[in-house]
């Protein structure tokens, strides 16, 4: 069996990962699809800090996040292409990509091949979760936070904003017309397109951040074989108790007992001023007829919104 976690930026992510590298039937790869990865030699990843950027709040490691890279690194065997981290951000399940199937099953393969099992832990997966489910047998678990506190968790660090824009802009070249209701986008996209720098508000970059949401959310939850929403699990213990159970019964890390509610009081500001925001992007994902970046059996999502809180279920039903 093989694990795929589907999460994004500041969701805990990092919280789940690291329950299964503490557990050694694992090996537990650290975001596989991180751009950042073929910059690791060998020496670094066994001398550098283990932080994931300066002024983060995650736990310490003695490890470096990307260590278990280490052997496939040191022996040429990655063969990691910087375009897995967005240029094909959006996948059908039926679409063809080669060369991110050929370094997933790399994965996989160095992993069974030390005979324990490989979870993959993903913040740029969500909206690739049915491509992956095709094409590689496993159990999913889609991660996730309420989109008010997770924008507000966004502001610790540039790159977050910044991989928003990054992410509409790859998916708006390969499906088009999603993103246009967004005053500015399409200036910016001309701009990057002809190789000038452009930006957009913090409100645009908003608008542009709850469409992935959504699409993200559905896809994950709509794929996945269990739902950890980070904020139901450490705000209720009945609720805590009851994922633990089905990690238990899965045979996955199961103690969440440390699973705190992340407190962004930002978040309830970003709520009053951003609301409408979430419900054109829920018309932009229904009324865009040249594509969907929505599954096609997003319908089945309706039977696990309870496993959600309220707030995320909410934005997940506008869409089905």
């Amino acid at each position: 069996m093989t694990v795929f976690v589907h999460s994004w930026f500041r969701s805990g992510s990092t919280w789940l990962w690291g329950k299964f590298r503490n557990d050694s039937q694992f090996v537990a790869y650290y975001e596989p699809l991180n751009e950042e990865l073929p910059e690791w030699t060998p020496h670094l990843l066994e001398t550098r800090a283990a932080r994931a950027f300066e002024g983060d709040k995650h736990p310490s490691n003695d490890k470096h996040y990307f260590y278990e890279y280490l052997n496939l690194i040191a022996s040429d065997r990655l063969q990691f292409d910087k375009k897995f981290a967005f240029d094909r951000y959006f996948l059908t399940a039926d679409e063809d990509d080669t060369p991110l199937k050929d370094y997933l099953s790399r994965l996989i393969f160095e992993a069974k091949g030390l005979h324990r099992t490989p979870a993959l832990c993903f913040c740029r997966s969500q909206m690739r979760a049915s491509w992956i489910k095709r094409h590689f047998d496993g159990l999913h678990i889609a991660q996730v936070r309420n989109p008010w506190d997770q924008w507000a968790s966004f502001g610790r660090h540039g790159y977050f904003k910044k991989s928003v824009l990054i992410t509409a802009y790859c998916i708006e070249k390969r499906h088009p017309g999603y993103f246009s209701h967004i005053e500015g986008f399409d200036h910016l996209v001309s701009a990057w397109n002809s190789g000038k720098q452009a930006g957009i508000s913090e409100k645009a970059c908003f608008a542009a951040y709850s469409l992935l949401w959504i699409a993200s959310t559905v896809q994950a939850v709509t794929t996945s074989d269990i739902i950890i929403d980070t904020d139901l699990v450490g705000a209720s213990e009945i609720h805590r108790n009851k994922i633990s159970g089905i990690l238990a019964d899965s045979g996955l890390p199961s103690d969440l007992s440390d699973c705190k509610k992340p407190e962004a009081q930002a978040g309830r500001a970003i709520s009053e001023n951003y609301r409408a925001l979430f419900a054109e992007a829920a018309r932009a994902l229904r009324n865009n007829g040249t594509s969907t970046l929505l599954p096609p059996d997003r319908q089945s999502a309706a039977n696990k919104l309870e496993d959600l809180t309220e707030t995320s279920a909410a934005f997940i039903r506008m869409v089905l």
